[in-house]
């Protein structure tokens, strides 16, 4: 049997706020263009309960994500990996991190946290509090063309997939999930208006042609935008986007099929990264960066060589990097899931799903934490994601391979 509820609650902040995603942008919002939203999803499925949130925010603090799992976990019983807390990664969305960036931005940052968590947990108790109903699930499947790809090279392989999972009851779609694969920063630097982009303004027009709640899954994304196709960065370039992309969903629905989802398992693939930066490279790559920078013309190149910049120095001055990666894998029927605490380059999310099993395979990227860029052995060097990474070259495809070998192992 399967069984489903879901919550949406609007996380808008109340007040001006730093914005997160572009280290170039130092002001703080101006107004709204579209509201942030917490969507919630309570799964039953033979008798196991799984509770899956996404934000509408660009990157999700382990410490928060740890808290509020913990709480759900107790307060429903619900084994702790069961609960994913995620982001879709809007570049227009408020800064919550806990770093020290002054008192005006630090309070700002702090009383938003307060009222985040509170409404995640507000969204979850009422996806309990409605109570579950009994659901036949479907899956409608496609690929996006012509909109969005590889960010870096048009015409690389990149994850174009869209999952659209339905949950019906007595034939209406009371809940579902919507997975695609892209960065959403169609919204450029100059805009100052809080919007949850791309994958957000999907996420509410599905809602809309449904009228019901879908979760909204980001993939493996770290080298996945528009930029090859782009138009403009504004929010009319924002809607042409969006439209084109519902648009080409739109012409999906023929092939609706059923899925039979299975309580099979879940497990957890961890990955330990400890290394120290070579301090001395580390500082002739930020000179060179910084001459890259003066030299600079273009918008988009300033940007980028801005961002890289603030993460090198950020890496200089941690010295080096000791973390776990830790990543879900729900075995789930025809449904097949693994979680991802980042920025997965794509070429690694078709590897993963190419191990999977299921029909649906989903691969969930900002799950719980982002811990970076996860980026290919030979793009070091070559772009923005081999400077922002705090991996050393080689760490992730061994990552990868420890998520394969996971995933083909008895453990689940």
């Amino acid at each position: 049997m399967v069984e489903v509820s879901a919550a949406k609650y609007d996380i808008t902040p109340e007040f001006p706020m730093y914005m997160r995603g572009y280290a170039m942008r130092t002001g703080k919002s101006i107004g709204v263009l579209d509201r942030l939203y917490c969507r919630a999803l309570g799964l039953r499925v033979d008798g196991e309960i799984f509770v899956w949130v996404t934000l509408d925010l660009c990157r999700l603090e382990e410490l928060i994500s740890d808290y509020v799992r913990g709480v759900v976990a107790a307060k429903y019983s619900v084994p702790v990996e069961h609960v994913i807390l995620s982001t879709i990664h809007t570049h227009s969305g408020p800064d919550i991190s806990f770093e020290d960036e002054g008192e005006d931005r630090n309070r700002r940052k702090a009383d938003y946290r307060s009222f985040l968590v509170n409404r995640v947990l507000a969204a979850v108790d009422e996806c309990f509090d409605r109570g579950f109903l009994e659901v036949t699930p479907s899956v409608v499947q496609g690929t996006i063309e012509g909109v969005y790809g590889n960010r870096n090279y048009k015409d690389k392989p990149s994850d174009k997939d869209v999952n659209l999972i339905l949950f019906r009851n007595e034939n209406h779609v009371v809940a579902g999930i919507a997975s695609l694969t892209c960065h959403p920063t169609v919204l450029g630097i100059h805009n100052m208006k809080i919007s949850s982009d791309l994958l957000g303004n999907i996420g509410k027009a599905l809602d809309e042609k449904y009228n019901t709640i879908f979760l909204t899954m980001q993939g493996a994304c770290g080298d996945m935008g528009n930029r090859q196709y782009r138009r403009g960065n504004d929010e009319a370039e924002l809607w042409r986007v969006r439209d084109e992309i519902m648009d080409q969903i739109g012409g999906f629905g023929a092939e609706e099929r059923l899925l039979e989802l299975k309580a099979v398992g879940v497990g957890t693939s961890r990955y330990t990264v400890r290394h120290r930066y070579d301090t001395e490279a580390l500082k002739a790559q930020i000179a060179d960066s910084e001459k890259q920078l003066a030299a600079a013309v273009g918008e988009d190149e300033k940007k980028l060589l801005w961002s890289g910049l603030r993460h090198m120095k950020r890496k200089l001055e941690a010295g080096g990097v000791d973390v776990t990666l830790k990543s879900v894998i729900f075995r789930l029927g025809d449904l097949e899931i693994v979680t991802i605490p980042g920025e997965l380059f794509s070429t690694f999310g078709l590897r993963i799903k190419a191990a999977m099993e299921g029909p649906v395979r989903i691969v969930w990227g900002y799950a719980n934490y982002s811990a970076g860029y996860i980026v290919e052995r030979q793009e070091y060097g070559k772009g923005y994601e081999s400077m922002q990474t705090p991996f050393p070259q080689g760490e992730a495809e061994l990552y990868v391979d420890q998520i394969i070998e996971d995933l083909r192992g008895e453990s689940l």
